[in-house]
């Protein structure tokens, strides 16, 4: 109560205070307090000394204000150009009608100030987007603007506010870091939103960085290509550079006119325009449509391969050992086109490439092509390229009803290096939408993008040396990786020679009888994921399990059973959305049979925490006991498959936990050995590695039953220090 009246008082003296001439400035915390005065200005109009945030309320005079804008202005981080980049572009601002609110976030010369200025720029959004009315401020329309450093703020700003709190508009002046990676990978550290709802606006100086340059039209390019409004501008007479102080609005420049027309337009509205991916257009080669119908005429096949030049290669000699091997035994049929996309293949179905067929399986694998800005006049966007795919799937579905269709996650090929780019961010927000259409019943999804690529993100050169095609020895990879799902759909048995002698590695389905159903979890995972849309997935066996979350622990009987670490969870989950992907039993290869059918296909979590490879360490009659190197390489691949799936996510890998009470019991060894090579193995990816091991230990190396009961499941109190060694690497900014 006394809080609020605080507030009230605070509001009052704000409107008392208030002067409404042009250019004067009022303070407020962002705690929605009236202050005196903001952070100390240097004579040179840069902030140097920062004592806390404050936001800068400077009010339009115009009768009829358009909105407020958050305005972030740069300086590297640490220092903040208040002058150029903030109050003579709140002036241009003003005069286009606009109410600024010019935000002094942390600054100093440490890394870590990023994450304290975007936690600034968080907390100051959401007070304008809650209280703008309140501090005097026009609420038609809040957007976001930020000049260099202030550019990349205001961009992970907005990758980190919820789907329902988006800014109007995203106006980034020669945004400096875009081209930063996640610790350990080549993937952008910022990426737009997934589905943007805000119209975006970019601008930069030709003579700037050119990896800022390259960075930030592609990051306008992902943008657009994710179904937004965006715009890049190159600007060859712009005098404003992001590492200069200067005013980047200087009205002797395009600039300023340039974003005049911006803040004018009105957000464009798709209405009902057709899907140019989804309608059917002949391709390039009408000889091979002809001689695919002669052969669709006279045979009737089991196995029909749908696709672009990626599957057209199987009819070339060098990939043809390939083709004889998984598919030619199969009674199958190429019905790839190189250099198709969506509308194509749409086009040859209709005319008649299935005509009187009625196949056990059909793989359809497209999507690049669409996407190709290089070679094609247009570049659909995601949501283009998965309805274009939807169709495809619905006309299969249509022609040939008793077919079960696997689609395949569009490959991660680009035609600039190994790196990602925006041509591989469409494709994969196109497969996360496509992954949707999979029922387990006639459509299923297959994800074999973890073959490709290395640990970082990066593509293997060995397996597609030009960055887009597989090569021979992809292909095969590509085969032996769909051929467990592929083989089960044809109903025969497995054409792979070569399955590896480390069991670890190979997926399999469950492997022992627990007090659960196995079966049952996974189903329930694959129902309730995306409407949980988890910020926090646990991947793990029953030490995971077993500490509760969703989905719920239950019984062999369907019914729920109490969780072992109740509170501990609430402690650290309780502010979250998380998936517990923990399986009691489970080996690392149970977990990669999971990850392969589907358990994370379609999510964008923010962390995933990774604890298995204890059961590996048992002999049973249905599986053997692995070595520290074999166990070592199943979590690697583990890794390389959450990598693939979720590569903007953030890997905390567990050790193994300590088990038995003896710390010379032969378990305790071999699982001291297991996570010497993980900590190694983590050192070289840089991912994060975490060792609670010597914290669940008494001094003397002993295990007691206060902290593992049963001298390996964790009780409350084991728990918590697992909470307490993962609560900062998962809090938000």
């Amino acid at each position: 109560m006394r809080s609020f009246i605080q507030l009230l008082v605070s509001i009052a003296l704000f409107f008392l205070s208030a002067n409404t001439s042009e250019g004067q400035s009022r303070f407020i915390s962002l705690e929605g307090n009236v202050l005196p005065k903001g952070n100390p200005v240097k004579a040179d109009g840069n902030i140097y000394r920062f004592n806390s945030p404050v936001l800068r309320l400077i009010r339009t005079q115009s009768k009829s204000s358009r909105g407020t804008i958050l305005l972030l202005p740069g300086g590297g981080y640490e220092i903040l150009k208040i002058k150029n980049e903030g109050e003579k572009v709140a002036q241009f601002l003003n005069s286009e009608s606009f109410d600024v609110a010019i935000l002094e976030y942390h600054v100093s010369k440490t890394l870590k100030t990023r994450d304290v200025a975007l936690s600034d720029a968080l907390k100051a959004f959401r007070l304008l987007n809650k209280s703008q009315k309140t501090f005097g401020l026009n609420d038609d329309r809040l957007a976001i603007m930020g000049i260099s450093s202030g550019g990349h703020l205001a961009a992970r700003t907005v990758q980190n506010l919820g789907e329902n709190e988006q800014p109007s508009d995203l106006i980034l002046i020669s945004p400096t870091y875009l081209n930063e990676t996640i610790s350990g990978t080549v993937i952008p550290e910022v990426m737009p939103p997934l589905q943007p709802t805000s119209r975006l606006f970019c601008t930069f100086s030709a003579g700037d960085n050119k990896e800022w340059i390259y960075s930030s039209e592609e990051y306008s390019k992902i943008w657009k290509g994710y179904d937004g409004q965006a715009s890049f501008n190159l600007l060859p007479d712009s005098t404003f550079v992001s590492d200069k102080d200067s005013n980047p609005l200087d009205t002797r420049l395009k600039l300023p006119g340039l974003l005049k027309t911006f803040i004018e337009e009105k957000s464009a509205t798709s209405g009902s325009v057709p899907n140019p991916a989804a309608i059917p257009v002949a391709g390039y080669n009408p000889k091979r449509h002809v001689e695919k119908l002669a052969l669709i005429a006279k045979e009737k096949f089991d196995l029909i391969m749908v696709g672009n030049s990626i599957t057209n290669n199987f009819d070339k000699p060098k990939y043809q050992p390939v083709w004889n091997q998984f598919f030619a035994p199969r009674k199958a049929i190429n019905l790839g086109y190189s250099g198709y996309r969506t509308e194509n293949i749409l086009w040859n179905i209709q005319n008649g490439e299935l005509d009187g067929q009625s196949p056990k399986v059909i793989v359809l694998e497209i999507g690049t092509n669409n996407v190709d800005e290089k070679n094609y006049p247009t570049r659909h966007t995601a949501g283009q390229l998965a309805g274009g795919i939807e169709a495809i799937v619905n006309l299969l579905r249509e022609k040939c009803p008793d077919a079960k269709i696997i689609v395949l996650r569009c490959f991660p090929g680009c035609y600039d290096g190994p790196n990602p780019t925006s041509h591989r961010a469409i494709l994969n927000r196109a497969s996360d939408i496509v992954s949707k259409l999979a029922d387990g019943k006639h459509v299923f999804y297959c994800d074999v993008n973890h073959v490709f690529l290395n640990i970082d993100g990066s593509i293997n050169h060995e397996m597609m040396s030009d960055w887009l095609h597989p090569t021979q020895a992809g292909a095969k990879a590509w085969a032996q990786a769909m051929e467990p799902l592929l083989s089960e759909l044809m109903g025969d048995k497995s054409l792979d020679t070569d399955i590896p002698a480390n069991t670890a590695i190979v997926p399999v389905t469950k492997l022992e009888n627990d007090s659960y159903d196995w079966w049952a979890r996974h189903s329930e995972v694959l129902r309730i994921k995306d409407s949980i849309n988890p910020e926090i997935v646990l991947i793990g066996n029953s030490i995971t399990h077993f500490w509760g979350g969703v989905p719920q622990l239950k019984n062999t009987d369907g019914k729920p059973r109490n969780p072992n670490g109740p509170k501990s969870w609430d402690s650290l989950f309780g502010n979250y959305r998380v998936l517990n992907l923990g399986f009691g039993w489970d080996r690392t290869q149970n977990v990669l049979w999971r990850l392969d059918h589907g358990e994370l296909d379609g999510l964008q979590p923010r962390s995933v925490i990774i604890n298995i490879g204890t059961n590996n360490t048992s002999e049973t009659p249905n599986a053997r006991m692995n070595t520290a190197a074999e166990i070592a390489e199943g979590v690697r691949a583990i890794c390389g498959r959450v990598r693939s799936k979720v590569p903007g996510t953030k890997i905390i890998l567990m050790a193994v936990f300590p088990r038995e009470q003896s710390p010379t019991h032969p378990r305790r060894i071999l699982i001291n050995e297991i996570n010497k090579q993980l900590e190694a193995f983590a050192m070289e990816q840089k991912i994060t590695f975490v060792n609670i091991g010597p914290k669940m230990l008494a001094s003397d190396g002993t295990l007691s039953k206060d902290i593992a009961g049963d001298f390996c499941h964790p009780t409350e109190k084991g728990y918590q220090i697992w909470v307490d060694a993962i609560r900062s690497l998962i809090s938000e900014p």
